[in-house]
């Protein structure tokens, strides 16, 4: 996983975010010790920094007493460490799920290495465009505050923009965690269709051998291994997700509640929208790519009762291919956060939908 961006991996290391698995080809064993100083040194960075960074207005003093905007004001203070500390947290307690998870993708590219290649080159620019798209993004937010608000000291806002940096990072790699799953699932199907003569948008670059050599057994092992690979994904991920669906939702409150009554500074309400806009996007990258991904898994089942090789063709192999396929579909890959409900397009609609409500609510009190 990851192929091209272990850097991220090592700096996210030093940032307590990461269960230190730098190198997923290596069998170094791991020192447990180490990563939990990492992540305490970086809880209480964390928790510094989220003192001293306060918000873009003050609603708490004497002459402007609002009860609400004080309450938003002293969640939003904290908000950014809530998630930066429960992410670095959980990440220290459930690391081991996520290394079975990336042994096991190892696994499948081993077995998967001599049927297909993938574009890795393509790959890369991807993530190093979302890395600095990124960077730009906050960066820019971080120069328009300076300019809305002369008189904001200097680091306030840039720990502000650090760890909106941090945190969007750890979007981007959950995003390019679930997009390498995605890619293998789509490889895996493209193989699959390729025995079936069927277009395809993907270059497997098959050849007519290793097709032939294909069997159900084969693409059971192949799946099985995806299968598996995310499960253990999910596991890791399950509760930081719970967190920082929870946390952005905080933060889109707070700024809309701002962007109301903050009606003296024009460029302020700008900026302030711009931040609605990128936690809009992070919470629509992160169900879409887990709504996409198991697409793909759940998609082999349609296609394993199109195969008509003559491997499948035989009695004993055509009864597996059925078989196969009805388990697919009987249970379905989903990505459930902490069995509570389901990550796909559904949620960004609901939250969305929930937050429309907010906004007329808020619109018609002020």
């Amino acid at each position: 996983m990851l192929e091209h961006c272990r850097w991220l991996l090592y700096a996210s290391r030093f940032y307590g975010c990461h269960p230190h698995t730098i190198d997923e080809r290596s069998r170094v064993s791991v020192n447990s010790r180490l990563l939990l100083i990492y992540s305490l040194v970086a809880c209480g960075v964390y928790c510094a920094a989220a003192y001293y960074a306060k918000g873009f207005s003050n609603y708490c003093d004497a002459a402007n007493n609002v009860m609400m905007g004080c309450a938003l004001q002293r969640i939003n203070r904290y908000n950014r460490c809530l998630y930066m500390v429960l992410t670095t947290l959980l990440s220290y307690l459930r690391h081991t799920e996520f290394e079975r998870a990336v042994a096991i993708a190892r696994k499948f590219d081993d077995l998967m290495h001599n049927w297909c290649a993938d574009n890795r080159r393509t790959n890369r620019c991807i993530q190093w465009l979302i890395i600095l798209a990124i960077l730009v993004a906050w960066i820019s937010v971080g120069v328009l505050t300076k300019f809305a608000l002369p008189q904001m000291i200097l680091y306030t806002f840039a720990l502000q923009i650090i760890m909106r940096i941090t945190f969007s990072m750890e979007i981007a790699k959950f995003y390019f965690l679930y997009d390498a799953l995605y890619r293998r699932f789509r490889r895996l199907n493209g193989l699959c269709r390729k025995l079936t003569g069927m277009t395809i948008g993907i270059d497997t670059d098959v050849s007519v051998t290793h097709v032939n050599r294909l069997t159900i057994s084969n693409l059971q092992r192949l799946h099985c291994c995806l299968t598996d690979a995310t499960n253990h994904f999910n596991s890791y991920y399950s509760p930081q997700l719970l967190c920082w669906i929870t946390c952005m939702l905080l933060d889109i409150i707070t700024y809309i509640f701002v962007v109301l009554y903050e009606l003296n500074n024009t460029l302020l309400i700008c900026v302030e929208c711009i931040i609605l806009l990128y936690f809009s996007l992070q919470v629509i990258a992160i169900s879409r790519i887990c709504n996409v991904t198991c697409d793909q898994a759940n998609a082999l089942a349609g296609t394993i009762f199109l195969t008509k090789t003559l491997a499948f063709k035989h009695i004993e192999f055509s009864i597996e291919a059925i078989e196969l396929g009805v388990c697919f579909q009987v249970y379905p890959l989903r990505v459930r956060v902490c069995g509570l409900f389901n990550l796909d397009n559904r949620l960004a609609f609901s939250v969305f939908g929930v937050i429309l409500t907010y906004v007329v609510l808020a619109s018609s009190v002020h």
